[in-house]
């Protein structure tokens, strides 16, 4: 019977451990976490009381639930228009490099070996409004001083500027590696046509990674609307819950009022807006192909 089959049991075997792995640690949480929505958790006797979709539309009229909405998607506006496209550049840039080529791409992976935590602290740090390194700068040419985590106006744009700078090494060698995949021929007929940099660039290079850009587009999207580490550590979720986002929500309903069920509700809800968006992107880049 199983020789009918015709199964390669060598790839099979391979792949076991991780799908073992992703369905322990990914799938069965996830479900669990759908089932734990429709109950008012009980930690001394679980699952508790089935009250069905009252956690769904208890958090759907809460203002702090669309106040972190409205926040998250605020975040991720920041995050696209100021810091998608830079590793996109730079490996562009990296790509026409011939002297030194290795040296950079080692030197755009140093600042991935730093833990977040740790760079997060240097930045919160610097924007101390008192002895931070920021505002000791702009004093020089005479401005600030300002209240960059202590301002609402201001406290976003300061969570984001960060990774302006630090960029983002292993997305780099994606788009790098694809460029690298291009044909030489094709980039050699485009120039003896007369096809200058801009034109090759637009027509040929960013064309042929686009599968790479939408890819990590869908990655982006899903680690910008989850994010939580770096803003709890900049601000907690304030001034006056400016930068309190969704996963903020999550974890405060389950770790500080022990409302897991509130907590799951939010989380499934999360989940099937990324997946919606996950499917509109694939369709979009679908329907341009």
């Amino acid at each position: 019977m199983l020789r009918k089959l015709n199964i390669r049991w060598v790839p099979v075997l391979f792949l076991l451990p991780s799908v073992i792995c992703y369905v322990m640690f990914k799938y069965y949480p996830l479900m669990n976490m759908a089932y734990i929505s429709f109950f008012d958790y009980s930690i001394v006797n679980p699952p508790g009381k089935f009250i069905g979709f009252a956690n769904y539309t208890e958090f759907l009229k809460s203002t702090t639930f669309w106040q972190a909405i409205s926040n998250t998607f605020i975040f991720f506006g920041l995050y696209l228009v100021l810091t998608f496209w830079i590793p996109i550049v730079q490996a562009l840039f990296l790509y026409d490099i011939r002297r030194g080529n290795a040296f950079f791409r080692f030197m755009y992976q140093l600042p991935t070996i730093m833990p977040l935590v740790g760079g997060v602290l240097v930045w919160k740090w610097m924007y101390n409004p008192d002895f931070g390194l920021l505002n000791y700068w702009l004093d020089f040419v005479g401005l600030g001083p300002y209240l960059w985590l202590n301002d609402a106006t201001m406290t976003k744009l300061a969570i984001v500027l960060p990774a302006v700078f630090a960029g983002n090494g292993i997305a780099l060698l994606l788009y790098y590696s694809a460029l690298k995949s291009i044909p030489t021929e094709i980039l050699e007929a485009a120039k003896m046509d007369g096809a200058g940099p801009w034109r090759r660039m637009w027509t040929m290079l960013l064309p042929n990674i686009k599968f790479i850009i939408v890819i990590q587009f869908v990655a982006f999207m899903s680690s910008v609307l989850l994010a939580y580490d770096h803003i709890y550590i900049m601000t907690q979720g304030g001034p006056a819950g400016s930068t309190t986002v969704v996963s903020m929500l999550v974890v405060n309903s389950a770790f500080q009022q022990s409302r897991f069920g509130i907590s799951g509700a939010v989380s499934v809800f999360m989940f099937i807006v990324i997946a919606l968006l996950t499917i509109i992107q694939n369709k979009i880049s679908a329907e341009k192909d």
